[in-house]
């Protein structure tokens, strides 16, 4: 007897879709079940997914520890809180920004190793991250371990090439916070006067005082 190639009777869903609201076929396009097991016969759990990126997150951090703190890191990780720093927990946006120079055929497809090259660059910098945050060294101070063998003739930021490597420090949330473009506010600066003009003192201190009391929220801060 064959093993079922679906437990969850997708077949039955797009029988229906067509009688589902937007939002339930949006829902039911988007949803993603994790399969592992014999067969891929057993649909993981959100239980079971925050378990084993849990125990991953884990054993990253504390191979680094080791690094840094040597014997004590075992300790350390006992009475660690684990929760991942919200700062680099990523959005669309920050996918898109982290792919976004990746090649794609005609079909705009990518290809799986450039994907996973990537992706395990970015999460180094992320571990390299949160394990700064818990032992306060400088995010810059710890080594690549991709830059240790030093080859000119390399180019380590080839997508293609074996020995590629991010160059930068920060996971790519930080990295855009940091590197954002920020919008002058052209109407903050404008004078709201003629300066050049010969006021006498009376029509000067109204003029002052209609430009500081328009202006007055824009620099105090209001709480």
């Amino acid at each position: 007897m064959e093993a079922p190639q679906r437990l969850l009777q997708e077949e039955d869903i797009e029988a229906i879709m067509p009688d589902l609201c937007e939002k339930c076929q949006a829902h039911c396009r988007g949803f993603v079940h994790l399969t592992c097991g014999r067969g891929a016969q057993h649909v993981n759990t959100d239980i079971e997914i925050d378990e084993m990126v849990s125990e991953v997150n884990k054993t990253d951090i504390l191979n680094l520890l080791i690094v840094e703190k040597g014997s004590t890191a075992k300790m350390m990780i006992l009475t660690l809180d684990l929760h991942e720093p919200p700062e680099i927990m990523y959005t669309e946006t920050h996918l898109r920004e982290l792919i976004k120079d990746l090649d794609t055929d005609y079909y705009e497809r990518y290809e799986f190793d450039d994907l996973q090259k990537i992706i395990l660059e970015d999460r180094r910098l992320r571990i390299n991250y949160w394990v700064s945050k818990i032992t306060h060294k400088p995010i810059e101070k710890f080594k690549n371990p991709n830059l240790l063998n030093q080859n000119e003739k390399v180019n380590r930021k080839d997508i293609k090439n074996p020995y590629f490597t991010l160059m930068r420090h920060l996971p790519i949330s930080l990295h855009m916070e940091r590197t954002k473009v920020v919008e002058k506010d052209t109407k903050f600066d404008k004078l709201h006067f003629d300066y050049k003009q010969q006021y006498i003192d009376a029509e000067h201190d109204l003029v002052c005082e209609k430009t500081t009391s328009k202006e007055y929220h824009r620099v105090t801060d209001i709480t």
